[in-house]
């Protein structure tokens, strides 16, 4: 099955280009793919690790787009992209509207991504963990 899933993954790398041209998609893309994990995964520990890395699959497509992050090789954003896509396609290889089996393919092509950016992933992690946050209520004082 995993060999079905890269092969039908290849189609959703070339919508992925398109997708990335169009900042308006690209936010589409990540509010869809954050909406729909959350439908999915309440109350369901078992998809914790599955769940950590579609978000960090959105916070890195996020943080590339915005500017905030620019060191995310091009081949790697168009991976993470596709994988959102695939992720968000109710009708894939199998239909997510299939009990049980139906996110199968979705869990094998986002780890697959994951663990085959996984350099990537963990210099943007090392990065994201190094920002600064400020506080909401600091004040603006001159």
């Amino acid at each position: 099955m995993m060999e079905e899933s890269k092969r039908g993954f290849k189609k959703y790398t070339k919508r992925a280009a398109e997708i990335l041209a169009d900042n308006a998609r690209v936010q589409s893309l990540t509010h869809q793919a954050t909406d729909y994990l959350k439908s999915i995964v309440e109350n369901n520990d078992k998809l914790k690790d599955f769940s950590d890395k579609v978000y960090t699959m959105v916070r890195m497509v996020k943080s590339q787009v915005t500017g905030e992050y620019t060191v995310f090789p091009w081949k790697s954003l168009m991976l993470v992209t596709g994988a959102l896509l695939y992720f968000i396609t109710p009708t894939d290889l199998i239909p997510d509207f299939l009990p049980v089996i139906g996110l199968t393919d979705d869990i094998a092509i986002v780890v697959w991504i994951f663990d085959s950016i996984k350099e990537d992933v963990e210099l943007f992690e090392t990065w994201e963990n190094t920002i600064e946050v400020k506080p909401i209520n600091e004040s603006k004082e001159a």
